[in-house]
Order: structure tokens, then C-alpha cells, then sequence
């Protein structure tokens, strides 16, 4: 009985140092000052992730005049480099991306956030995207074709589980639940390369132009 307590004990302890919950710092756009998550050489890898309260309620002050921009710029959660271990993010990438849901902020004629709305719908949840770099063209210069939003919303303090197919000539994005049910899945076109399965983790980001407002952290497993 006591061997058995023992292990179940040794089972939590263990189970509960896999979780990896990642924070940027208000201010911030990376987790820390150099971030690395290793290199990849799988045409296929996934993770499961679980997105906190923070990445659904993060709030840009009213003095902000980047404001509106700032709340719908996309932020990365997990992905990797293509075309080799070396090769810059910002040359070819795939990374699944991230936003609060815009329908719960209010602005001003400006561009300014003003504020929550109250009692809105959507209010805990995430919206997620595909995005990619491709030869250094930029996802967000050529939206519905390097970047292609999810329609499905993901709940905070739930866990998902992403995976990315790597292919010489396209990447899947493809998203689950946590008992591995397809929700969705993203196809996004890429140059041929040879080294199409090699590249470098990529981890937690926030921005585009603006650091984060407050801390926001997503967990990982």
C-alpha cells in the first residue's frame, strides 16, 4: 500500500514539472531575453496548450493611440522555422498566432480603447490563426493566403492540442481538442526548399508593434 501511495505521489510530482507555463512580462514582447526551444528535424510535431485568463483580457490603457492596432495585432504561441536549422523566423516559418476577441472592446473615433464591454459573449476567448513566412514575404501583407484565421474560438483554461505537418511545398496547421478530435485545420502554400522539415522551435510572443500590456502567459505540455 505504501509502495503504491509512493508512486502515485512520484506520478503527480513528475506530471506536474511537465507543465511549462510561459510568461511575458508587462512590457515585454519575449518570455526572456534570448528564448530558444531547441532545434526540429520532424515533418510532423505537436504540443497541447492551454491559454490562461490573461491572454483573453490583457487591456491597452485609453492613453495607447496605438490602441486599436495594438488589440488586433497577432501574437505567436508555437510553431517553428523551415528550410533549415539556421533559417531566420522572418524568412520561413509557421507559427500558430493568437488574439483576444476584438467584439469585447469599445473604442473611441480615434482608435483609442475606451473599454470592456460588459457581459460580452466572447469574452473568454481566444481567437487563433495560421501564420507564416514564406521566402520573407510577410503574413500580415498577405492575409488569407500566408495568414488564415481559425474560425473556431478557443476557450481559456482549456487544453488544445496544435500540430504542424511540414510538407516541401505547404505546411497543415491543424488543431484538436484534448481527446484528439479535429476542430479545424489550415493549409498554407510554401517555396519548395529541401530542408523543409528542419528549423528551430519558436515559443511565446507577444506583439506586432506594442509589448504587452500586462502580463500574459500561456501553458504548455
Amino acid at each position: 500500500m505504501l509502495y503504491l501511495t509512493l508512486l502515485t505521489i512520484l506520478f503527480v510530482f513528475n506530471g506536474a514539472h511537465s507543465l511549462d507555463c510561459r510568461i511575458v512580462k508587462q512590457g515585454q514582447h519575449f518570455t526572456s531575453t534570448l528564448p530558444f526551444y531547441g532545434f526540429k528535424n520532424e515533418s510532423v510535431i505537436s504540443v497541447r496548450i492551454q491559454f490562461t485568463e490573461s491572454t483573453a483580457h490583457y487591456l491597452f490603457p485609453p492613453t495607447e493611440s496605438n490602441g486599436r492596432s495594438c488589440s488586433q495585432s497577432w501574437n505567436a504561441v508555437w510553431g517553428s522555422t523551415r528550410c533549415g536549422y539556421l533559417n531566420s523566423q522572418l524568412m520561413d516559418s509557421d507559427r500558430f498566432v493568437w488574439r483576444r476577441v476584438g467584439s469585447c472592446l469599445q473604442y473611441d473615433s480615434q482608435g483609442f480603447v475606451i473599454s470592456e464591454r460588459v457581459d460580452c459573449a466572447e469574452a473568454d476567448l481566444v481567437e487563433l490563426a495560421a501564420s507564416a513566412y514564406d521566402n520573407g514575404l510577410k503574413p500580415y501583407q498577405f492575409s488569407g493566403i500566408l495568414l488564415k484565421e481559425f474560425s473556431a474560438k478557443l476557450r481559456i483554461n482549456t487544453w488544445y492540442k496544435l500540430q504542424l505537418t511540414f510538407e516541401e511545398t505547404k505546411t497543415v496547421y491543424q488543431l484538436s481538442d484534448d481527446a484528439s478530435q479535429v476542430l479545424e485545420v489550415q493549409t498554407v502554400q510554401h517555396r519548395s526548399c529541401p530542408k523543409f522539415s528542419s528549423g528551430a522551435y519558436q515559443g511565446l510572443y507577444f506583439g506586432g508593434q506594442c509589448p504587452a500590456p500586462q502580463d500574459v502567459s500561456v501553458c504548455y505540455d
